[in-house]
C-alpha cells in the first residue's frame, strides 16, 4: 500500500478547511473503495478544537502553543528539522499540504533526501485574496483545486493545467430535508460573525432593516465579535429578530426549520455552507463571488452584488412573500450530488492514482 502524508498548520477547528479534512478522512471510511493508499495526517501547532480529527486513523499532534507569536517563532526555527526528520523516517511516496511553507520544505527536503515523493498542493484560498509568492506556488509537483475558479488562478499563475486536479469539496450529509416554516420565515447564517471583514455581515444586517412581514435571523457562529454585530443590528433596530447561537458543531442536527439561508462573503474559496445547507434542500442566497457562483443556479437560489444590500433584501422578501414559489427541495439537494462521498472520493482517488503513476514512471 502506498503511503501519504497530510501536513497542516495550526487550526482553530472551527473553519472550512477542518470541515473539508474531517469530510476527506468520513468518506474515505465510509465509501467502499479499494484502499491503495493510506494518509497520515500530522498537525503541526495542534488545535483549539480536535472535533475534525476524529474520522483519522493515523494522526499526529504536534501542539506548540496557544499563542501566535510562540507558533510564529516555531515555525520560523524549528520547522524545518521538524519535517526533515518526519520525512526521513516515513519516506512518504506523496506529501499533500494546505500550506505553501510546509508543501515549500517539504518540496526541498525531499530533494535532499533524495526521495522520490510528490509534493501536493492542497491551498483553500484564492490566491486573489490570499496570494502565494511564486516561490512558494511552484515549489509542488501536483495541485488539487477545491474550485474552478482556483484552478484558472493557479494557471494564471504559472501552473501548467496538466498538474492540477479539480476535485471540489466533499460533504457528509444524513440526507435529512429541513423544514420549511408555514408561518415565519426563518434566515440562517453560519460562520464567523464579522461585520465587516470577509463574512460582511453589514450587506446583510442593512437587507434585514429592509424587511417587511414576519421573519428572524438566526446566526450559528464563534461569537468572538457578537458584540459588535448585535450594536450595529441594535442601530437598525432589528436586533430583536436575530437570535445568536454561538459556534455549534454538527449545526445541521440542531436545525429543525429554515426558509433560506444567507452569505454575504466578500471572498470563499468553495463555501462549504452553502453545499451543506443544499445538501439538506435549503435554498440558498448569496453574494455573487468566485465559489458560490459554482454552486449556485436558479433552481437552488439566488446570488447579489456585494454590497447591493437592496438587491439581497429584494431576493429575502421574495422568500418572506411567496414561500412556496421557491425550488423544490429534492431539486436543491439534487445539485449538489457531485459532493457526495462515492463522488467526491472517486475524484480524490483518481487524482492520487494519476500523482502515482507519474511517480512511478520517474523511478
Amino acid at each position: 500500500m502506498k503511503k501519504g502524508l497530510l501536513f497542516v498548520p495550526f487550526m482553530t477547528g472551527k473553519g472550512g478547511t477542518e470541515t473539508v479534512i474531517h469530510n476527506l478522512f468520513e468518506a474515505y471510511n465510509k465509501v467502499n473503495v479499494s484502499k491503495e493508499y493510506e494518509i497520515s495526517v500530522y498537525s503541526v501547532g495542534g488545535s483549539q478544537d480536535y472535533n475534525w480529527t476524529r474520522p483519522i486513523d493515523k494522526i499526529n499532534i504536534k501542539y506548540i502553543s496557544d499563542r501566535r507569536i510562540v507558533r510564529t517563532l516555531y515555525y520560523l526555527t524549528f520547522l524545518p528539522g521538524y519535517l526533515f526528520r518526519v520525512l526521513k523516517k516515513e519516506k512518504p511516496d506523496f506529501v499533500i499540504s494546505t500550506n505553501p511553507v510546509m508543501w515549500f520544505l517539504s518540496f526541498y527536503i525531499t530533494k535532499c533526501l533524495s526521495l522520490n515523493t510528490k509534493i501536493v498542493s492542497w491551498y483553500h484560498y484564492s490566491l486573489k485574496r490570499k496570494p502565494v509568492k511564486t516561490l512558494f506556488l511552484k515549489a509542488a509537483d501536483y495541485y488539487l483545486a477545491i474550485s474552478n475558479s482556483i484552478k484558472e488562478e493557479l494557471i494564471q499563475n504559472g501552473v501548467d493545467k496538466s498538474r492540477i486536479y479539480t476535485i471540489y469539496n466533499p460533504i457528509i450529509t444524513n440526507g435529512k430535508v429541513i423544514k420549511r416554516p408555514i408561518s415565519k420565515t426563518r434566515f440562517i447564517y453560519l460562520g464567523r460573525l464579522d461585520l465587516n471583514g470577509q463574512k460582511n455581515l453589514q450587506d446583510l444586517i442593512d437587507a434585514c432593516s429592509l424587511l417587511k412581514g414576519e421573519w428572524s435571523l438566526e446566526l450559528y457562529g464563534d461569537e468572538t465579535n457578537a458584540e459588535v454585530i448585535k450594536k450595529y443590528a441594535q442601530q437598525k433596530s432589528i436586533k430583536d429578530s436575530f437570535t445568536f447561537h454561538g459556534f455549534v458543531n454538527e449545526p445541521w442536527d440542531k436545525i429543525n426549520e429554515a426558509s433560506a439561508l444567507v452569505l454575504c462573503s466578500k471572498f470563499e474559496g468553495y463555501p462549504m455552507v452553502i453545499a451543506e445547507a443544499m445538501s439538506h434542500g435549503v435554498f440558498c442566497i448569496a453574494s455573487d463571488i468566485d465559489g458560490s457562483n459554482e454552486l449556485i443556479n436558479d433552481h437552488n437560489g439566488k446570488m447579489y452584488q456585494l454590497g447591493h444590500t437592496k438587491e439581497l433584501a429584494k431576493y429575502m422578501q421574495r422568500v418572506i412573500n411567496n414561500p412556496s414559489g421557491l425550488p423544490a427541495q429534492r431539486e436543491i439537494q439534487q445539485s449538489v450530488n457531485k459532493l457526495l462521498p462515492q463522488r467526491y472520493i472517486a475524484r480524490f482517488n483518481d487524482s492520487i492514482r494519476e500523482i502515482l503513476k507519474n511517480r512511478c514512471s520517474d523511478e
